[in-house]
C-alpha cells in the first residue's frame, strides 16, 4: 500500500518527537549533530544513543524527501487534470 500525505506527515512528527528527545538531552540541534557524526567527528562506540540519533535524523530526511516527491507528484497529477478539463478533453 502507497503511504498517503498524512501518514507521510504523521511519521516525520513522529521522528521529529524523538530528536528532541536526544537535543533536549545533548542540548545540540539535530542538524548540527548529524553533520558532525557523518564528518567522523562524534565517536559512537558503545553509545547506542548517538546510533539511534543518527538513524532519526536519516530517518526524518527520507521522510521529508518522500513527501516532497509526493507533494510533486500529486500537484503535476492535478496540473495535468486541470488542462484536460480546460482543454475540453474530459468533463469537469
Amino acid at each position: 500500500m502507497k503511504p498517503n500525505l498524512q501518514d507521510i506527515l504523521d511519521d516525520i512528527h513522529a521522528a521529529e518527537r524523538e530528536l528532541q528527545k536526544y537535543e533536549k538531552k545533548y542540548r545540540v540541534r539535530s542538524d548540527s549533530y548529524y553533520e558532525c557524526f557523518m564528518a567522523g567527528l562524534i565517536e559512537d562506540a558503545g553509545n547506542f544513543d548517538f546510533q539511534k540519533w543518527a538513524g532519526y535524523c536519516e530517518s526524518k530526511r527520507d521522510l521529508e524527501q518522500l513527501y516532497r516527491e509526493l507533494v510533486s507528484t500529486q500537484k503535476l497529477a492535478r496540473e495535468r487534470s486541470e488542462t484536460l478539463i480546460a482543454d475540453e478533453v474530459v468533463a469537469g
